[in-house]
């Protein structure tokens, strides 16, 4: 049986194989803090911003950032896990 993790940033239930841990602020400014998110979640976060942005931004700026809850609202509708991400324009 999988064990499931609830992501920090959408909160679904996550297997555990695609939960990552992710620097708040990048490792290549400085950063040390983590959360436990899922894959989809991650590589969305550095698809809508750069690591110069997110090197300014708390994890509860980011979780509350416009972009960040369209992207939330969007996955929480998925009734399955899948990892799929919206691309910049």
């Amino acid at each position: 049986m999988n064990t499931l993790t609830l992501c920090s940033l959408c909160e679904r239930p996550t297997p555990e194989q695609y939960v990552e841990k992710h620097h708040i602020v990048p490792v290549s400014k400085g950063g040390k803090d983590t959360v436990k998110v899922c894959v989809a979640c991650g590589d969305q976060i550095h698809q809508l911003f750069e690591n110069r942005e997110l090197k300014y931004m708390s994890f509860e700026d980011l979780k509350n950032h416009p972009k960040v809850l369209n992207w939330i609202n969007w996955i929480r509708k998925k009734k399955d896990f899948v990892i799929c991400m919206k691309r910049k324009k």
